[in-house]
């Protein structure tokens, strides 16, 4: 099955922003970082000042390395049934390709999890959770004081900060996703193909990745363009509900994951932690309508598994990034 004949091409727009300089609060990097968020919508983050930090990255992949690896009926075991913990198998969503399903597997953990002290899994992953709630930590840290650089960029004070929206102990689905694409061979199938295009449900998405295959449609070529990985540096974009709650200032990008080549000719593992504000925060959407995040949230994700029914032009799922505005509604979309 072909995935892409498009040639392959890299952005070379990204730009780099350097997390301790963020942490000493210097103005110029927040100001690159609000022109990052406002323009390519994505941007690389420099880690490599914080060492442990990216030791963890390391003994993430591991771990996840060898969860993956088990019998699929081993896996089933944490499968349940739900879009912020456990285990999901290779083809529950759509696919990059008409009449394809999505061609990688999840471990979900939640930050209520974290919360609380205790995961919901049962198989021996269980003993890891600590492992994975420490990177919860840390990428809910990074995330909000990113929230709160853009916060003081873009000059908001009192209830107007972003911030508000993400209280810690109020509820929220922040959840740290761990993404496994297999290569194709002869147990996994070729019509199971990366991830179709979409903006993300989240404030902010952290992600780390060692190996290609994030495309994202750059707003300045208006083409799809790769992100190349990076040693040492996370990438992270911007994500629909600060694009709404912005007003249109910051960027909600649409982009996917698609192989290099015809096939997947590798293993693919990602880790992805997606900051989300609190339930009840709400926000109007490009069309007027209102929204509480997790009704933005629960539909979003039942497009994704249905997105020929809910959204049959692929308006939503892009986060009405689309020269056609359509009204979209519970129950579907109309014109």
């Amino acid at each position: 099955m072909a995935v892409t004949t498009e040639p392959i091409i890299v952005s070379t727009s990204l730009p780099t922003i350097h997390l301790d300089l963020l942490r000493a609060e210097n103005d110029s990097e927040s100001k690159k970082l609000l022109g990052a968020c406002r323009n390519q919508g994505f941007f690389y983050l420099d880690l490599t000042s914080d060492p442990e930090l990216c030791k963890l990255w390391e003994g993430m992949l591991a771990r996840m390395k060898h969860y993956f690896d088990q019998s699929l009926e081993v896996k089933m075991q944490d499968a349940r049934g739900s879009d912020n913990y456990g285990y999901i198998p290779v083809g529950t969503e759509a696919g990059s390709k008409p009449n394809s399903k999505d061609g990688y597997e999840t471990l979900k953990f939640s930050r209520r999890e974290f919360l609380k002290g205790s995961s919901d899994l049962t198989t021996s992953i269980r003993s890891e959770s600590d492992y994975f709630f420490s990177w919860i930590k840390e990428a809910n840290t990074i995330t909000l004081m990113v929230l709160s650089r853009l916060s003081t960029q873009l000059g908001l004070k009192g209830s107007s900060r972003f911030e508000v929206d993400h209280a810690d102990l109020e509820p929220s689905l922040s959840t740290l996703v761990l993404l496994h694409y297999p290569k194709h061979d002869e147990v996994t199938s070729s019509s199971n193909v990366g991830h179709l295009k979409h903006t993300d449900v989240s404030s902010l998405t952290f992600l780390l990745v060692e190996q290609w295959g994030l495309q994202f449609l750059s707003p300045e070529s208006k083409r799809w363009e790769f992100l190349a990985p990076k040693p040492g540096h996370a990438i992270v974009n911007v994500g629909d509900y600060l694009r709404f709650r912005s007003g249109d200032e910051l960027s909600s990008i649409v982009h996917r994951v698609i192989p290099l080549k015809e096939m997947q000719e590798e293993d693919r593992y990602s880790i992805a932690y997606f900051f989300r504000p609190n339930d009840d925060a709400s926000f109007n959407d490009s069309t007027g309508k209102r929204w509480t995040v997790k009704e933005w949230h629960d539909f979003k994700f039942d497009v994704f598994r249905s997105p020929d029914t809910l959204d049959a032009k692929g308006q939503f799922l892009t986060g009405m990034m689309e020269e056609e505005k359509r009204v979209v509604t519970r129950e579907g979309i109309t014109s």
